[in-house]
């Protein structure tokens, strides 16, 4: 370690170096595009994509997606041995409050498809059991609902101080 070493010039130091959101997009582009794409073969680049679009709550485009992986399918026709072999730590099954359920059982299921169904229906569920353990729904009231609670969530943490 230097001996001449100030901890507030580097602080400094960093902060000029701050980027925006659009320099730093494009400097993460610019990376995946020489470092990771050309090392992807054509399956492992759809799981790469269908990943990231999952993690971004996005949607992937219908070519990247094996059909026969992704189900739409009714809540109410959703059983528990439709999901296939359990994870260790059980599936994932959104709410609208930006969390989600842990399914372990029929019982685990049962009760969030009640909960779920009392206030938006029997409506389409999202299940891609490759690219995640996670169940979605998808219906327009309530991603707006979860998008809403995400909002008002942020809103709080900036109003007590928080640096979101």
């Amino acid at each position: 370690m230097r001996d001449d070493f100030d901890i507030y010039e580097y602080k400094d130091q960093l902060r000029e170096q701050s980027l925006s959101g659009l320099d730093a997009t494009t400097k993460v582009i610019e990376y995946l595009r020489s470092k990771i794409y050309p090392k992807l073969s054509d399956d492992e680049m759809d799981k790469f994509i269908i990943a990231i679009a999952d993690h971004l709550s996005l949607d992937v485009p219908s070519y990247r997606l094996d059909e026969q992986t992704v189900q739409t399918i009714k809540l109410d026709d959703l059983t528990f041995d439709q999901l296939g072999p359990k994870p260790m730590f059980g599936f994932d099954a959104q709410n609208n409050d930006d969390s989600s359920t842990k399914l372990h059982n029929d019982d685990d299921l049962e009760r969030w498809k009640d909960s779920v169904k009392s206030k938006y229906g029997n409506v389409d569920l999202k299940i891609d059991l490759d690219a995640s353990d996670e169940i979605q729904v998808m219906d327009k009231q309530f991603q707006d609902d979860k998008e809403s609670y995400i909002q008002g969530k942020g809103r709080a943490l900036k109003d007590m101080g928080t640096n979101v």
